[in-house]
């Protein structure tokens, strides 16, 4: 079993390392992907509503709001890895978790996990650090990970 897995995350894509022992390398174990974080509000939500004309003038806007679209996204998402991180949990995969994620993506894992897997969460930092090599993410954790 490995000390600690270590979870770092955006709205579209999410890896899981593990460390073995206490300030150990991280090992990438799995990564997850959420391609419907990066579409464009049109082709998140087919039925999204058009554009509307200003009464006077040329301008036109967009009607409704994409921002909700790419959150509810997001969300999903964070569904998903939250069942990962339970099935995880579940076998026994590890007994402390680190959440490394942009700050809104934090919240909605907090929101998503169950409470026995809520329970693991050692430490939550809330950077975007999904592009960055495992010592980089090593060096933002705690030294006794």
């Amino acid at each position: 079993m490995a000390l600690a897995w270590v979870l770092v995350a955006n709205q579209s894509q999410a890896r899981i390392f593990e460390a073995q022992k206490r300030a150990g390398n991280l090992h990438e174990i799995q990564a997850l992907l959420h391609p419907q974080s990066r579409l464009s509000g049109r082709e998140v939500d087919s039925d999204a509503p058009g554009r509307s004309f200003d009464s006077y003038g040329q301008g036109s806007h967009a009607m409704g709001n994409f921002a909700n679209l790419h959150r509810r996204s997001g969300e999903d998402f964070a569904r998903e890895i939250a069942h990962t991180l339970e099935r995880g949990r579940q076998q026994g995969r590890f007994e402390k978790l680190y959440i490394v994620a942009e700050p809104y993506m934090v919240g909605s894992l907090r929101d998503a996990l169950k409470t026995p897997t809520r329970a693991t969460v050692a430490g939550e930092t809330g950077k975007n650090l999904v592009d960055s090599q495992p010592d980089e993410i090593r060096a933002q954790l705690p030294i006794w990970l």
